[in-house]
């Protein structure tokens, strides 16, 4: 399992930072001569570059590492089916540890990231035995991992954004054996309801959502929100109960958001574009991995037209948040109907929700 945690540079002097920068400039130009290269050749696949010569000041540890990481970007466009050659705009760093040293509780901060072999020339700016010792400290989320036996890998992901210079720590621990006594549960992901599931419990709503639509996109007030919107999905993922489960089952949404806009009211539609049920799939399936509970994505059809109680599936019988049966009136939550559709589904299968004919 790798799991992440970041730390802030904001205790690293002025003039280091500006050296920080200069590097990470320089990388994000030579990842970009390589996927000139790479594109102009056609290599999409591959785990490395085979000729890594290019024009920089960068170490031969480096070289290796920006080809690397511009191989990844071609195939990840390549992936998305993508005919447009990428750019990468972002300061960012891939560094491993021929490059990075990280070592801990010494002096008056608790971690310290060091950087040396960058440079392959001597000039006015840097050295080969040029390196960086950058101080950062510790917080909760870090501490958390090393008491529950996460390890920490030798390589970093360094960002540099408009206001600060972040370093992600990357985390890795064995994971457990999957579960093969215990119960099956499923859930449904919804707007007004973030979770739903098959045994009943209601998690979250969507205040969230129209709060961060009150805000004007890009104000400090709207990145507060959209970080407290990330933190409740966190919240109410942990929230749901997974004691003696062995399977999750959960809807496979795609593509909600696409193309709704004029389909919906506007207010509406505005609020369902700061829903984020990708980061509650990636936030359970983390959480199962860690538990050892299979973890399940269900498609979506039907799931909130048919009736978990007879079968029968028919767009009338779900009006707004309640399910209502036209052939049986079986009533429920929508929400919560759902769910156990979902749990049919998981148990016997796809075909278990196909329409009647």
């Amino acid at each position: 399992m790798i799991r992440k945690s970041t730390i802030n540079l904001k205790f690293v002097n002025k003039g280091k930072l500006e050296k920080l920068k200069i590097i990470a400039n320089e990388y994000q130009r030579v990842v970009n001569l390589f996927i000139d290269r790479l594109w102009k050749e056609q290599q999409f696949s591959g785990k490395f570059v085979k000729d890594t010569t290019v024009d920089s000041w960068l170490s031969f540890a480096l070289k290796q590492t920006t080809a690397k990481h511009a191989l990844s970007i071609v195939k990840s466009q390549r992936k998305k089916k993508k005919k447009t050659k990428p750019t990468f705009n972002k300061l960012i760093m891939e560094l491993d540890s021929r490059v990075v040293k990280i070592t801990q509780d010494i002096n008056s901060f608790d971690i310290w990231i060091k950087l040396s072999n960058i440079s392959n020339i001597l000039d006015n700016k840097f050295g080969k035995r040029f390196s960086l010792n950058l101080p950062s400290k510790k917080h909760f989320h870090f501490n958390k991992f090393l008491e529950d036996g996460w390890l920490i890998k030798k390589s970093i992901r360094l960002r540099i954004t408009e206001k600060s210079y972040f370093v992600d720590i990357i985390f890795e621990k064995k994971a457990p054996i999957i579960k093969i006594k215990g119960k099956q549960k499923a859930i449904d992901i919804g707007y007004k309801k973030l979770i739903v599931s098959s045994s009943g419990e209601f998690i979250g709503d969507n205040k969230i959502y129209e709060k961060i639509s009150r805000k004007k996109q890009g104000s400090k007030a709207f990145k507060r929100a959209l970080i407290e919107r990330n933190e409740l999905v966190n919240i109410s993922c942990k929230a749901l109960d997974l004691t003696n489960v062995k399977e999750l089952f959960a809807e496979d949404l795609k593509n909600v958001k696409h193309k709704s806009k004029g389909k919906i009211h506007k207010k509406f539609n505005h609020q369902l574009q700061r829903w984020v049920y990708p980061k509650v799939l990636q936030k359970l399936a983390m959480l199962c991995e860690e538990e050892g509970i299979l973890f399940k994505k269900i498609p979506p059809q039907y799931t909130s037209q048919r009736c978990s109680c007879c079968g029968e599936i028919h767009k009338k019988s779900r009006k707004n948040e309640l399910f209502k049966c036209i052939s049986c009136n079986f009533e429920s939550d929508a929400d919560y109907n759902a769910s156990l559709n979902i749990l049919h589904m998981g148990r016997y299968g796809v075909h278990a929700l196909q329409p009647i004919l």
